[in-house]
């Protein structure tokens, strides 16, 4: 019996082809293939422009250059979230106003950045995070805080009843890392239909700029990375289709107690697959049950790791988080899994020891 990981990239032979060409074209740096990446991403959107950088965080950064973030501004974060919405406010001289989220969707909450607005002022910026695909309240969170900068890291092409992810909030960003819906193996992404947001950002990106504000620092993807990127994005609705199947193998076999809430929704791209234990012990115990069968299922966000935490901020104000955080079980869920892999996760769906 083999291991099936927790995550994994599907690269195709198309995707090594266009690598080669690049590497063969005597270009690699940042240059036409990174340009061009930028075009398909507006091409995807049907407006705005797009920059393609070296990292996520360093997309969050440029969305708060495009934003005109002042120094010391508030920029609203979820505390279930990865630290680099963290190192993006740092980056930009902000300061992090941590909010918790909502029980089903696990995505900013309104209510607690309403609360959090009253207690230390009203934020200039909040990242909001589509957590797993799950569509966040994007009005109500905008009602509070009209500059949102939609993170799609988990859900490129998902849509809401608000259209698709990324086309809402003043301006954008995505991730390329390897276990993103679609990897350059490492970058970023990040876009505005605003005119004027987006000139600021392309301006940044431009080896000219000079600012006393904003550090100088190497930001634009290299064409390697960015013609990976390319192919795997000409299979968005491919990758979409394909985890849809395995979503709906996993929900047909999975107990109801246990079910992803929200799902199935046919407008989510479905990133990760979290079963909702009823509490640390269950879920410590199934994750033994899944690793005793070769299958890589992941605690993913940890106590510790939650935003709050990392800023020594008292938990009384994240209660959704701090329930959630101890009962969660990621099962994997990605492109390159086989129908077998797929079959394996369903058939121990149906022997859980709950």
């Amino acid at each position: 019996m083999t291991w099936i990981d927790h995550n994994a990239p599907l690269v195709t032979m198309a995707d090594r082809a266009a690598v080669d060409r690049v590497l063969q074209s005597g270009w690699i740096a940042p240059g036409p293939e990174r340009r061009r990446l930028e075009e398909d991403v507006v091409a995807y959107f049907g407006a705005g422009r797009a920059v393609a950088t070296t990292s996520g965080t360093l997309a969050l950064f440029l969305a708060l250059v495009g934003l005109e973030a002042p120094a010391d501004a508030l920029i609203a974060v979820p505390t279930y979230s990865c630290v680099a919405l963290l190192d993006a406010v740092r980056l930009a001289g902000c300061r992090p106003l941590v909010v918790d989220v909502e029980p089903d969707g696990l995505t900013m909450s309104p209510q607690s950045l309403r609360d959090a607005s009253d207690r230390t002022g009203r934020p200039y910026a909040a990242f909001v995070v589509h957590t797993y695909g799950a569509t966040a309240a994007l009005p109500d969170l905008a009602e509070i805080c009209p500059n949102l900068v939609e993170d799609c890291c988990h859900s490129f092409g998902s849509r809401g009843p608000h259209g698709e992810h990324g086309t809402f909030g003043r301006v954008a960003v995505s991730s390329l890392y390897a276990t993103k819906v679609f990897t350059g193996a490492t970058g970023g992404l990040c876009w505005s239909a605003d005119t004027e947001i987006s000139e600021r950002i392309t301006s940044y990106t431009e080896a000219s700029f000079r600012s006393s504000r904003w550090p100088r620092m190497p930001l634009t993807l290299s064409d390697v990375h960015a013609a990976l990127a390319r192919s795997q994005l000409s299979r968005l609705a491919q990758v979409r289709e394909r985890r849809e199947w395995i979503t709906n193998q996993y929900l047909a076999a999975c107990p109801d107690a246990l079910a992803p809430a929200g799902l199935p929704d046919p407008g989510r791209l479905v990133y990760r697959f979290v079963l909702r234990c009823a509490d640390e012990e269950e879920r410590e115990r199934l994750l033994g049950f899944f690793h005793k069968h070769e299958v890589d299922a992941s605690r993913l966000t940890q106590r510790h790791e939650l935003l709050h935490r990392e800023l020594g901020a008292a938990p009384g104000y994240f209660p959704v988080a701090e329930a959630t955080v101890g009962r969660t079980l990621s099962l994997p869920l990605y492109p390159a899994m086989s129908d077998s892999d797929v079959q394996r996760v369903c058939d121990l769906l149906t022997k859980l020891p709950c």
